[in-house]
């Protein structure tokens, strides 16, 4: 029912599933702004070479966006660590809930849920294994972990001058975002 990707780059290692940017309202509103949205890698990346994974994303995206899933629906997912939204943003509630969902099935694993979406989130119950990630949509302005998350996402310009904190390596090897013991709650990415 819901696809799983394998990424690559940072994220190789990293099981996701993603949902499509390029159709959801919110993304679309947001691409032509001067925050980090505006420079959207998954936008470049699925209207060019990874076109051939816009037909998964979008069903991803119809399927955890309309209703609520059955839990002997959701996936099974056999990994320590997994992402949600590798490519894509919350959609609305009903998103949410089917990740909370996956997240209770899946004990075993921390997953990791990036969003600039803090009203579909805050005040929301959260399983032990689900890290919330504000993901921070201004350029050069690093905040710290707003109400309701575990984390934030920071982006800075190569030439602010800013310390990052995120600075290559591939995410298995640095597990700063994915380890609430991690250290690290303010975590802080040149844009790319």
């Amino acid at each position: 029912m819901i696809k799983i990707s394998k990424m690559s780059g940072k994220l190789h290692g990293i099981g996701a599933i993603n949902t499509d940017t390029t159709t959801n309202e919110f993304c679309i509103r947001q691409k032509d702004t001067d925050t980090i949205c505006g420079k959207c890698y998954s936008h470049r990346m699925l209207s060019t070479y990874r076109k051939s994974c816009v037909p998964a994303f979008a069903h991803n995206s119809e399927v955890l966006s309309k209703t609520i899933i059955p839990e002997q629906f959701l996936p099974r997912i056999n990994q320590a660590y997994f992402r949600f939204n590798g490519h894509g943003e919350l959609i609305n509630k009903t998103h949410f809930i089917n990740i909370v969902g996956i997240a209770q099935k899946n004990p075993h694993c921390t997953f990791t849920l990036w969003t600039k979406r803090a009203s579909l989130v805050r005040g929301q119950w959260v399983p032990d294994n689900l890290i919330l990630v504000f993901s921070n949509p201004r350029i050069d302005r690093v905040i710290g972990v707003p109400r309701g998350f575990h984390k934030v996402f920071n982006n800075v310009n190569k030439a602010s001058g800013i310390a990052q904190n995120c600075t290559g390596k591939k995410c298995l090897d640095c597990l700063l975002c994915y380890r609430k013991d991690s250290g690290a709650d303010v975590i802080v990415e040149a844009v790319k």
